[in-house]
């Protein structure tokens, strides 16, 4: 009889162990599965949030690049007519093509929720490795991108300091339509704007600064491209996200 009641015992024992394990078991299951939602949720809520901020950063670039553009347009125009090209009809041509080639836009991306993660150390929020990396080279693009512009923005400086010393901005002003506070007067010099058209200095320093600007533009593309491929990636992250 005693042998009958240990071997109950020695039965009903396993028994609970089992009940515990499988508790335990099922328990840590539930929690993996809580973790793996609340992953999903945060992981699907920074694809959001670096969705939003990265297109807006691309239409924040491709409004940089259509200033850019118009600086590579205008300088070309006055390269056309320098020394013996023969001067524009009138002062008035000139004098558009000098306010539309002062025109260069620095490049400010919305980096703040990237920056977030990337301070954190949580980009590996992001399952997907391919996105991880088109995160991760973006910052050193947008770095380069600004060396490019310091450069074009450099040789506008110098641009600028001969036109102030050779020409009138009080002439070239008066073709901006733009509502102002007040209204300037017309130069009290008799100074042609067309005339800077007749130094070689001039010619070089205008072929100086589309070439920086150019320089840029060309980087404004690379970077439009990184840009199309991360939102391309991160549009596919959602929409998978979502199935």
């Amino acid at each position: 009889m005693e042998t009958s009641k240990t071997g109950k015992y020695f039965k009903y024992a396993i028994g609970e162990i089992i009940l515990v394990v499988i508790g335990i078991l099922i328990a840590l299951q539930i929690n993996n599965w809580n973790e793996i939602r609340k992953s999903n949720l945060e992981e699907r809520s920074a694809l959001e949030n670096i969705h939003r901020d990265f297109s807006k950063n691309k239409e924040l670039l491709i409004n940089v690049m259509a200033s850019t553009k118009k600086i590579l347009s205008s300088g070309l125009e006055i390269l056309n007519h320098t020394g013996n090209k023969g001067k524009p009809t009138s002062e008035n041509i000139i004098n558009t093509w000098l306010n539309d080639i002062f025109n260069s836009e620095p490049y400010y991306p919305q980096n703040g929720f990237l920056d977030d993660l990337l301070s954190s150390g949580k980009l590996g929020i992001f399952k997907n490795v391919e996105l991880r990396n088109l995160l991760s080279s973006w910052k050193p693009k947008v770095d380069v991108l600004n060396e490019k512009f310091n450069s074009m923005d450099l040789n506008e400086d110098i641009l600028n300091k001969h036109i102030i010393e050779h020409g009138s901005w009080l002439n070239a002003d008066q073709v901006i339509k733009m509502t102002r506070s007040i209204n300037f007067p017309v130069s009290g010099f008799d100074v042609d704007n067309r005339n800077l058209l007749e130094t070689l200095l001039f010619e070089n320093l205008v072929e100086n600064y589309v070439i920086s600007a150019d320089n840029y533009y060309m980087y404004q593309l690379e970077t439009l491209k990184l840009l199309n491929e991360i939102i391309v990636v991160l549009e596919n992250e959602m929409t998978n996200k979502n199935d």
